[in-house]
């Protein structure tokens, strides 16, 4: 009745109001509401997204690290463990065995089960009935397994591995066992802005959730456990939380866990929004006799403006150029809108700028895996490191030990191989400054730049326009640098190459480290040849690929003449030269990257020939025989000559198994010895004699 006498009243400013109403305040709510919608739709799929991702980094990082607790525990007993079982596990071997483990990985607690059900052996704090009764049969049920346990209200991650070289009929079984501690998540957190808990039978066990005494809130759930899904207060912060198994059909359903995130800015942008239009369209009705005109023109075109911006913003496009210069809600609406969008693209930008340096990380880490070289391994962080950087080239300088001075370990890109052919002490020019202060320096201005120094470069550094420097840090100590010269299309460096670059020096510098410690603990001290230990696991592992693919494999066996001589006449330092000196003419004589040279003990060393037939083999042979035959070695008394005897053996033509090829080489090396030394037997031959 009042739009009808609206209609049919005479009065213009009536007919202003009925038109300012209908054709201005209902579109007007109607964009609104659509909106409001689509404000609340991309916070619905922002959270649901965020929430996934969340999930998925947790579960990734908890898979993890039970995966890498299980691994430790399997090379454990491959690689030490099964050599005591001979002996039936002697504690004065064993158990310190256990606690160098303990310390080194960082685990709680190593058992020596029997039996399934009892520790024979054990170091660490862990005493609980359930161990005996339910954890062990669960854990040492198979030959390899891993769960997750809850032991007084703690969540333990234990692994078991079985020993296989036992004198006894009864199982014996390694476990690992190790707390997931309570700042477990506090990294994810960080990442991901996620509130992430651990909960079992409706109570948390561990959480990054805090009160306002910055403590945990460890305990009973209150917010609906029985929910997948739901919302509730933190700090009195509005949480969308979802509840679900902590790795589905890897551990115990009964293990759940609990993700957390603050509620979108979009939901709360959809309410400012809709108490902002709610406010003006009663300021609206009440003035449309004075302002209907004037805000039909004013109003219609910035709110399709704004509903245009928003669309752009919720379809991924960031770039929102038109601001609506006004002071009353529809500018200060689009004021916040573009500052929220300002600070969403911030934030993606941090965030892919993050993963950016996670997938740098992910791929560097997996690269250790794929290389055996460290130079090589070296060369694809340095390679990496320049196409992130989208730069021209670059090098790795690592510190000499004994003269504290920066050498080139690796150099790659553009037309040059090496930026200095002399060495850098501490302190001098940029990288020298990098490495002695341990802090990353950009030096956009290349060569020009005042601490630019040329160390006998073999390259004009004219052509050098910028450089970023960043230290390779393991613990405390600085161990050497990365430089990365030229950025492409003549860009400058920022600190976000920094930042990426000193998190890949940092990796790198972890590598080499690691790589350090491998390469010593499977080398010979002496002869830096591969150790015995090494050779078996090789010789195996080459045995089968050969038997899998139906590849021949050969094994020569070298043992010096004379050498009880050496040593008794002109003392064992001429003794260990002589092995030395025969190890590197061994090693400068097979195939870099494909034979592998091994001391088998005392004088005697070994070769593993893959792919490689016996006739082939006794020519390798013989290159050894003869390049060691032309050393000497000089003594006070004269120079002193060195030969070998040698003998080879293939599979499968003269053996079938590991110890049998074994066996073979050395028969044919011990009638080279009865021939007269100095020669080089097939083990074909013997047998056909």
């Amino acid at each position: 009745m009042f739009f009808i006498n609206l209609i049919n009243n005479k009065k213009i400013k009536f007919k202003i109001i009925f038109l300012f109403v209908i054709i201005l305040i209902l579109p007007l709510t109607v964009l609104t509401i659509i909106s409001l919608n689509r404000t609340y739709t991309v916070a619905e799929n922002n959270i649901n997204r965020d929430l996934t991702h969340a999930t998925k980094l947790f579960r990734d990082s908890l898979e993890d690290l039970i995966d890498s607790l299980k691994l430790r525990a399997k090379t454990l007993v491959d690689f030490e463990i099964d050599s005591l079982a001979i002996n039936d596990f002697p504690a004065k071997e064993t158990l310190p065995i256990f606690e160098s483990e303990l310390i080194k990985s960082d685990l709680d607690y190593i058992a020596l089960v029997e039996d399934r059900s009892y520790a024979k052996l054990q170091v660490g704090k862990l005493a609980n009935e359930t161990l005996r009764h339910i954890i062990f049969p669960a854990i040492c049920h198979s030959s390899l397994g891993v769960n997750i346990y809850v032991i007084n209200d703690e969540p333990w991650i234990f692994a078991s591995a079985m020993v296989t070289k036992v004198k006894t009929t009864r199982p014996q079984h390694l476990v690992f066992a190790q707390k997931i501690k309570n700042t477990f998540a506090d990294k994810l957190k960080g990442i991901t802005d996620a509130e992430y808990s651990i909960y079992y039978n409706n109570k948390k066990l561990i959480t990054t959730q805090m009160d306002v005494y910055a403590r945990r809130k460890t305990g009973n759930i209150v917010d609906k456990p029985e929910l997948d899904k739901g919302e509730f207060l933190l700090q009195g912060k509005p949480y969308s939380f979802i509840h679900d198994k902590a790795l589905p059909n890897r551990i115990s359903d009964d293990i759940k866990l609990e993700i957390a995130l603050p509620n979108s800015s979009y939901s709360e942008l959809g309410n400012k929004m809709q108490l902002d239009f709610l406010i003006f369209g009663a300021l609206g009705l009440l003035l449309a006799l004075i302002t209907g005109t004037i805000l039909s023109m004013n109003i219609a075109k910035p709110i399709n403006e704004l509903a245009e911006s928003t669309s752009k913003v919720s379809s991924g496009d960031m770039e929102i150029s038109n601001t609506i210069n006004r002071e009353d809600e529809i500018g200060i609406l689009s004021k916040n809108f573009t500052e929220m969008v300002k600070n969403i693209k911030e934030e993606k930008e941090q965030k892919e700028s993050r993963m950016k340096e996670l997938n740098t990380l992910f791929e560097i880490s997996n690269a250790v895996n794929l290389f055996t070289n460290s130079e090589e391994l070296l060369k694809f962080i340095l390679s990496h490191a320049i196409e992130i950087l989208q730069a021209e080239r670059g090098s790795i300088m690592l510190l000499d030990d004994q003269t504290d001075e920066l050498v080139i370990k690796v150099a790659t890109g553009g037309r040059y191989r090496a930026i200095s052919s002399n060495p850098i002490k501490l302190g001098a020019g940029v990288c020298g400054k990098v490495a002695f202060d341990g802090i990353g320096i950009i030096c956009n201005e290349g060569f020009k730049d005042s601490r630019f120094k040329n160390f006998g470069s073999i390259m004009p550094v004219e052509d050098i326009n910028s450089l970023i420097c960043a230290p390779l840090k393991f613990k405390e100590g600085t161990i050497g640098v990365i430089n990365i010269v030229n950025k492409k299309n003549n860009q400058l460096f920022n600190k976000n190459d920094l930042s990426l670059l000193t998190l890949i020096g940092s990796q790198a510098a972890v590598t080499i480290e690691n790589n350090k410690l491998y390469e010593l603990s499977i080398t010979d001290g002496m002869t830096h040849l591969f150790v015995h230990r090494y050779f078996q696991a090789r010789l195996s592992e080459e045995l089968l690929r050969a038997r899998r693919y139906g590849l021949n494999l050969s094994l020569i066996m070298i043992d010096i003449d004379n050498f009880k001589k050496f040593n008794d006449t002109y003392g064992h330092q001429t003794g260990d030269l002589v092995i030395q000196k025969v190890a590197s003419c061994i090693k400068e004589t097979v195939r870099t990257a494909i034979d592998i040279p091994c001391r088998y003990g005392g004088e005697e060393m070994c070769i593993i020939l893959p792919e490689t037939k016996s006739e082939e083999a006794f020519m390798t042979a013989e290159r050894v025989r003869k390049n060691i035959a032309s050393l000497s070695v000089t003594h006070s008394s004269g120079e002193l000559h060195i030969t070998v005897s040698i003998g080879v053996a293939s599979y499968p033509l003269h053996a079938k198994d590991k110890e049998s090829l074994i066996k073979a080489s050395d028969k044919a090396m011990y009638d080279s010895k009865q021939a007269g030394k100095n020669q080089t037997t097939i083990a074909s031959e013997i047998a056909s004699s």
